[in-house]
């Protein structure tokens, strides 16, 4: 399955936060099945508001024991995937096309545990013809506290021409390339 936006930008402003929600919801519904054991797929995340005007998205967690590290509490690279993956469906949600990571600054501030309700807001901050600036913010429901917040750059590749090339994976990880298919 091609992970391609079903609606344009310009359709995407007309759609309600109710629209775009339930527009989200079913995309990752129909992206469960044909990818059951992906990683976006078992976090499971539950989309609650959507705002094009503002830039924002806001999602829900419940934190799950596989993903607790040794010491039983939300393992650290679980709290930077959260914030991740919020601020890149803000993108998505402002923008109408995905963006590929290019640099994450998490900052850890409290645990979570096992079962605690999370809340993250993503928000798109800057978008620029090359890059997409967005932050973050997890909120940890149980607790009242704050846990992580962060802030990521995506390549904004509908103007950059931006391709990730999975034949060219080397110690470092994926390399992006421009204009190049």
């Amino acid at each position: 399955m091609s992970i391609e936006p079903k609606i344009s930008r310009t359709e995407k402003v007309r759609l309600s936060t109710t629209e775009e929600v339930e527009y989200i919801r079913n995309y990752l519904q129909e992206h469960r099945y044909d990818h059951p054991g992906d990683f976006d797929s078992q976090m499971d995340p539950d989309y609650v508001s959507s705002d094009y005007e503002n830039g924002t998205v806001t999602i829900r967690w419940t934190a799950k024991k596989w993903e607790m590290n040794h010491i039983g509490i939300l393992h650290g690279g679980i709290m930077a995937s959260i914030l991740d993956h919020t601020a890149g469906y803000a993108a998505y949600a402002f923008l109408g096309h995905w963006c590929p990571t290019v640099d994450i600054d998490v900052k850890l501030i409290s645990q979570v545990n096992v079962g605690d309700e999370l809340t993250c807001v993503g928000k798109v901050i800057h978008a620029g013809g090359r890059f997409v600036t967005a932050s973050a913010e997890l909120y940890n429901e149980t607790s009242g506290r704050l846990a992580a917040t962060g802030l990521m750059e995506y390549a904004n590749g509908a103007k950059a021409n931006v391709k990730v090339q999975p034949e060219s994976v080397d110690q470092a990880g994926s390399r992006l390339t421009r204009g190049r298919a």
